[in-house]
């Protein structure tokens, strides 16, 4: 699991995960192809954020938010992101993955997330999304705290809905 790697401690976490009826390869296939946009509800939600829905298409997409891509492998894609997410305008900072672990300003927040492929035998694969915030300050921390108490039930429910739709689209391919 990469988010040992990354952000191995965390202040704030959130956990989904999906049982997918076809194979590892086409999961992660998928996974990397995703198009957030698809469901009206990840639209309707990035909207109210202020994120423009056709940046949700795909890592590419993410990477216009400002996520840098921390690693990409057979099974694994965990993408990272710096800013002052309490912030109306996020403060998203810019990095790139070999500084990301050793980014400690004190004014900002950490956060990594990640689609993690886990064989099932036969032709079933788990696939988990984790969201990892780690607050480089206490003050940090507090201001990150209200914000993730109106705001985690709404990231919830986008990443659920995200691997709905990795679900539909890896089982309907031949």
């Amino acid at each position: 699991m990469l988010q040992q790697k990354y952000l191995p401690d965390y202040h704030f976490t959130e956990k989904h995960g999906i049982v997918i009826s076809a194979s590892p390869a086409k999961v992660y296939s998928t996974s990397c192809e995703l198009d957030a946009s698809s469901s009206w509800i990840v639209r309707v939600l990035l909207a109210l954020r202020g994120i423009p829905s056709k940046t949700s298409k795909c890592i590419e997409g993410w990477k216009k938010m400002g996520f840098v891509v921390l690693e990409q492998q057979d099974k694994e894609i965990i993408l990272g992101l710096i800013g002052q997410f309490w912030k109306i305008s996020g403060k998203i900072q810019p990095c790139v993955a070999a500084e990301f672990t050793s980014f400690s300003n004190p004014e900002f927040a950490k956060a990594t997330w990640n689609f993690e492929i886990i064989p099932q035998g036969g032709n079933q694969v788990v696939v988990e999304t984790e969201t990892r915030i780690f607050c480089c300050d206490e003050n940090v921390c507090k201001k990150f705290k209200r914000y993730w108490f109106l705001i985690q039930p709404f990231s919830g429910l986008i990443r659920t809905e995200m691997l709905k739709i990795i679900k539909r689209k890896a089982e309907a391919l031949p």
